[in-house]
């Protein structure tokens, strides 16, 4: 199963999904999980086992960073995204869930 785990820019709100990566790789412990984080948060998630890939998100005018992810995603079949920032990125990847 392959995973797009999108999170906050900002440290604090990507440690407090911390638990929410846990829990996916708790339920899915076969799962190859590409995080999409803030560069402060990408030493955070590069610790986590299920974690094979980092997109590191820096803010751009006219949420340019958003079609980075999408850009630097969209070739990739996505059996689940769980977006915490509420992005239209899962909608265009077209991933299953």
């Amino acid at each position: 199963m392959k995973i797009l785990f999108i999170t906050a820019t900002r440290i604090g709100d990507a440690i407090l999904s911390t638990g929410v990566l846990s829990e996916l790789i708790r339920r899915h412990p076969d799962a190859r999980i590409t995080v999409a984080c803030g560069p402060l948060a990408q030493s955070l998630f590069g610790g986590f086992p299920a974690v094979e890939r980092i997109v590191v998100l820096d803010k751009r005018p006219l949420a340019g960073h958003w079609f980075k992810l999408w850009a630097e995603t969209r070739r990739e079949s996505w059996d689940l995204t769980v977006d915490l920032r509420r992005s239209l990125v899962p909608y265009f990847l077209r991933a299953k869930q």
